[in-house]
């Protein structure tokens, strides 16, 4: 097995670990309080926290500091490297307790930023959550420098499981909520980071991390890599404004939409972060390799290999989830506070997401290639396109689908999203075997209606004496049909799989 293969297989262990207790959390917020007032005005928090920070300008920090970390202890050795971590931790210190003080005393235009239809008590609990929240800003800021540091010597494992002693954290906090107050939830997210924090530490000092208290705004590395963080906000911040346009429209409708958008966008981002992510962060530097080298011939091998997966994979898992989405939502959630009505809402909501879930796969896969090819701008102008036509259909389809609607466009940005960044790079490395990722969305998609078929006959049989178990034999049965179809018509990504298996097995074997 190879190494790509290995760390690809070691990220997705403890990302599913990570996922599972995460959507525990989430079950947890949802039991304890539906999709009301509480939930909304605490989700609403966390976006905050999310867009602004964690989705923005954390990943904006990992991504300018791995390479600058690595220049500096290639050209003058490890201890000027652990002395420049050092030096931007401070930094990063500093600047946040600003970002936070001044979030003390003007929160509520930034909640009204991000909510603004938020009136009333919904308002009011926002405030108060978000003012204690924003506490957090540099810890979860430099949790990401500990994480890249970290990464760069390889602790995948370690990086993938971090979220688990938050998500613990967020637990324990919503539990204690019900009985101490609603405040305990803001505090309890606090704690929840600085955890998150903590248990990076000791992984770190294991790999020769030596902090130092020093502080220079001047030095050349941190003014590099300051100056690269820009560039990557610019087109960071464009996917965030989509999240931040749908959470303020879904703050205009009835109570419970932003909690059903929330709780839907979960489960689909589930299935992103699980399984594409797992493809994209060990594939990344893969791509890199073969851009700098040049090597176009393979980095298109690579990159059709590597849509086709993503397409193989997330194909049956899009098309299942829409079948199923109200028994999914239902057996996940309903229970104490969340009733049929909220399953109802956020089914829906999962259903128009599950659309664009393959076409989300393959942005990902694609912008990576462009990145390694160290072109920044059509991956930028890609996502200001996507936020144009994201408010268009936003716009149209609220009118009609309601919250519905909002997730519906985001499917259908993606798909146009896809389709712009293919286009672009068919212009830059010329022709790549695009005919080969067409015959697999082809192939795969009736494969994924024969399965579609075969788990509605499947779920409605079995369900009628328990849904539960209905459920998990239909997804079997499914399961089962997909891979017989997607072997028999021989799909690309399928033959690929079977062969490095066939190979691995007759390695052992031999042996």
């Amino acid at each position: 097995m190879s190494k790509v293969v290995q760390s690809a297989f070691v990220l997705f262990v403890a990302t599913m670990a990570s996922k599972v207790v995460g959507f525990l959390r989430d079950v947890c917020i949802a039991y304890v309080y539906g999709a009301g007032v509480v939930s909304d005005s605490y989700l609403m928090a966390l976006n905050i926290m999310t867009v602004a920070f964690m989705s923005l300008l954390c990943v904006a920090i990992q991504s300018t500091y791995m390479p600058i970390f690595t220049s500096v202890e290639a050209e003058s050795g490890k201890a000027k490297a652990l002395k420049f971590t050092s030096n931007v931790i401070n930094i990063i210190i500093i600047i946040s307790l600003g970002i936070s003080i001044f979030g003390w005393f003007f929160t509520k235009p930034i909640v009204k930023v991000f909510a603004m239809g938020f009136e009333g008590e919904r308002l009011a609990l926002t405030i108060q959550l978000t003012r204690i929240i924003l506490f957090s800003v540099g810890l979860i800021c430099v949790t990401y420098v500990l994480k890249a540091y970290l990464e760069i010597h390889s602790y995948f494992f370690i990086t993938g499981i971090m979220p688990l002693p938050y998500n613990i954290a967020i637990i324990t906090s919503v539990l204690l909520s019900k009985v101490f107050g609603v405040g305990v939830l803001a505090y309890g997210t606090v704690l929840a980071f600085l955890l998150q924090m903590l248990f990076l530490v000791p992984y770190c000092m294991k790999k020769g991390f030596k902090y130092k208290f020093v502080v220079n705004f001047k030095d050349k590395n941190v003014k590099k890599m300051a100056l690269a963080i820009m560039p990557i906000l610019v087109g960071a911040s464009a996917y965030q404004i989509n999240s931040l346009v749908d959470k303020n429209l879904a703050s205009t409708l009835v109570t419970g939409s932003m909690s059903a958008l929330n709780y839907a966008y979960k489960l689909n981002i589930f299935v992103i972060g699980l399984f594409v992510a797992s493809i994209t962060s060990v594939i990344y530097p893969v791509f890199s390799k073969l851009g700098s080298n040049k090597q176009i011939k393979e980095l298109k091998k690579t990159y059709c290999q590597s849509i086709n997966a993503v397409i193989l994979i997330t194909m049956p898992i899009a098309v299942g989830a829409f079948i199923l989405a109200e028994p999914i939502i239902r057996i996940l959630f309903e229970r104490g506070a969340f009733d049929s009505s909220a399953t109802a809402m956020t089914a829906k909501v999962l259903m128009c997401y599950c659309v664009g879930m393959t076409a989300c796969g393959m942005r990902d896969i694609t912008v990576r290639v462009f990145y390694s090819l160290q072109d920044t701008k059509i991956p930028m102008k890609n996502s200001i396109f996507c936020v144009v036509f994201n408010i268009i259909f936003n716009l149209l389809l609220i009118r009609f689908l309601k919250v519905s609607g909002l997730a519906l466009a985001s499917s259908l940005s993606a798909i146009l999203a896809v389709l712009f960044l293919m286009f672009n790079l068919r212009r830059k490395i010329g022709r790549f075997n695009i005919q080969s990722i067409v015959k697999t969305i082809f192939k795969t998609g009736v494969s994924a209606l024969a399965m579609a078929i075969v788990v509605r006959l499947m779920f409605g049989i079995v369900s009628q004496f328990n849904e539960f178990i209905g459920l998990f034999v239909s997804i079997g049965a499914g399961a089962i049909v997909y891979a017989i179809m997607v072997l028999v018509l021989k799909v690309d990504a399928t033959k690929y799989v079977v062969e490095k298996v066939s190979n691995k097995i007759g390695k052992k074997v031999s042996s």
